[in-house]
């Protein structure tokens, strides 16, 4: 596993950002990450770091949905989770 230093330190902000997230008890979620590494990006004078917050800030943006492909996830009470996509937003062949 011959991860570059670049990889690693992304990895290292990123965890950086999900563990602030979790000290302040708020959602931990795509664009919560997001918004927090922008946060830190903003107040970061260390040009390696800069780079790393940019390339964490891309993997995240690689990874969210598109919005004609949302999906929610609900836990019913025996801890199984089932989850709804939305996958056509017209409603048009809906039968009710």
């Amino acid at each position: 596993m011959n991860r570059s230093k670049d990889e690693r330190l992304t990895d290292i902000v990123m965890g950086d950002a999900v563990l602030q997230l979790l000290k302040k008890k708020g959602p931990v979620t795509n664009s919560a990450l997001l918004d927090k590494l922008r946060l830190m990006a903003s107040v970061e004078p260390d040009s390696g770091r800069q780079k790393a917050l940019s390339l964490a800030m891309a993997e995240v943006l690689n990874n969210m949905q598109p919005a004609t492909q949302q999906s929610m996830a609900l836990k019913d009470t025996n801890n199984v989770t089932h989850i709804f996509r939305n996958r056509d937003n017209t409603g048009k062949d809906t039968q009710h």
